[in-house]
């Protein structure tokens, strides 16, 4: 009772932004709506596509029959479970969730498997992290390969203890039943859409939100960017550079946010693994956790940098 008078409450207030604030309301949702019409968008719905069309077509058979060898020596996963393994680090957050409650919804690995992989590989991609946030961001790009570090080495190690305690198995093996119509690529193209639309959605929804601090909380320049990376992690990182912090803060501060992937980003895995049942709090829990170890790797690295 009390968590729906929160979220109740939550609507209500953001509702009376909207109405009290019309133009900065305005402002966050088009900024929001530009962010995934400009970079989300077709950076992701490819890949969203094309790894529609891989699961429901079989051909991920061949894939991973070839990768599989090599995958298993570092992540114990099963042979289909390599896929949403490999597609989760390439391909970056959300695609690693929407992968693994694919395999699961299509009976290809166990629900217990599709659950451990969607928390630990289901990370900002690497092109994201050194472009965007090293970069363009923070100005930092000889920190590339100790950011990796920071931010992949703690939910690697702990997939990989999980998975190596979970006795892990293809439900379903159908290598020679490969095929490919019109209306497989039909399904994969809607299936992206409808996704990314979703996406879309949520990333304005909490673009407002976010605005919603900025406007009240003015006074806390430092508690304002951490609520705001909290809540969305694009929105957070590029205030970093406007609250005029040092670089001992901005820089783990940044790699806490890309780590955790923020409110909005909880809410869009959520959605994207609906069908499947993933426990939502385990997930928050250990997102949260691989953020602090994060932030803390992020830390000692420049620390190391800098001697």
């Amino acid at each position: 009772m009390k968590k729906t008078y929160l979220i109740l409450i939550t609507l209500l207030i953001v509702i009376l932004f909207i109405l009290t604030h019309p133009s900065v309301s305005m402002q966050a949702a088009g900024n929001g709506l530009l962010l995934w019409y400009e970079q989300i968008l077709p950076a992701l719905l490819p890949l969203a596509i094309l790894s529609n069309l891989m699961v429901y077509s079989n051909y991920m058979q061949i894939v991973t029959k070839y990768l599989y060898p090599l995958t298993k020596r570092i992540v114990p996963t099963s042979r289909n479970g390599c896929f949403a393994f490999l597609g989760g680090m390439l391909f970056g957050f959300p695609m690693g969730s929407k992968i693994s409650a694919d395999l699961v919804a299509g009976n290809k690995i166990s629900q217990k498997e599709g659950e451990i992989l969607s928390i630990c590989f289901n990370q900002l991609s690497p092109v994201f992290v050194s472009g965007y946030l090293l970069t363009n961001i923070l100005a930092m790009p000889q920190l590339t390969l100790p950011s990796y570090a920071a931010l992949y080495l703690p939910p690697l190690l702990y997939g990989i203890c999980r998975l190596r305690r979970l006795k892990t198995e293809d439900v379903k093996n159908s290598a020679s039943d490969f095929h490919l119509d019109f209306g497989i690529v039909d399904a994969g193209i809607m299936n992206g859409f409808e996704s990314l639309t979703k996406l879309g959605g949520y990333i304005i929804l909490f673009s407002i939100f976010a605005a919603l601090l900025h406007t009240y909380n003015t006074g806390a320049p430092l508690l304002n960017v951490i609520c705001t990376g909290i809540v969305e992690v694009t929105t957070g990182i590029s205030c970093l550079n406007e609250a005029d912090l040092p670089p001992e803060c901005v820089y783990p501060l940044a790699i806490f946010f890309a780590s955790f992937g923020g409110l909005c980003g909880f809410a869009q895995t959520c959605s994207m693994t609906a069908e499947c049942s993933f426990s939502r709090t385990r997930y928050l829990l250990c997102r949260l956790a691989f953020a602090a170890a994060s932030c803390a790797l992020s830390f000692l690295f420049l620390l190391i940098y800098r001697l």
